[in-house]
């Protein structure tokens, strides 16, 4: 499930965080729910070319899953 969630994170978070800047995450979450935040926010405050880097990471990894599951029908 998180696996499937994750290229989009890498799409949708750089892009805000090109024009939004957040306070660290409280640690009241736990679990699975504080590596999501924690990862949030590292894609929230990495520098402009990791934020592109990280969007074309997504968009490859969203265009091979769908490439292999038009060859897999």
């Amino acid at each position: 499930m998180i696996l499937r969630i994750i290229p989009y994170f890498l799409i949708i978070i750089p892009a805000i965080g090109f024009f939004y800047t957040p306070e660290q995450p409280s640690s009241i979450a736990s679990g699975g729910r504080q590596a999501i935040a924690d990862l949030a926010y590292f894609l929230f405050t990495i520098p402009w070319w990791g934020k592109i880097l990280s969007i074309i990471v997504g968009i490859l990894w969203i265009a091979s899953g769908n490439k292999t599951n038009e060859t897999n029908e």
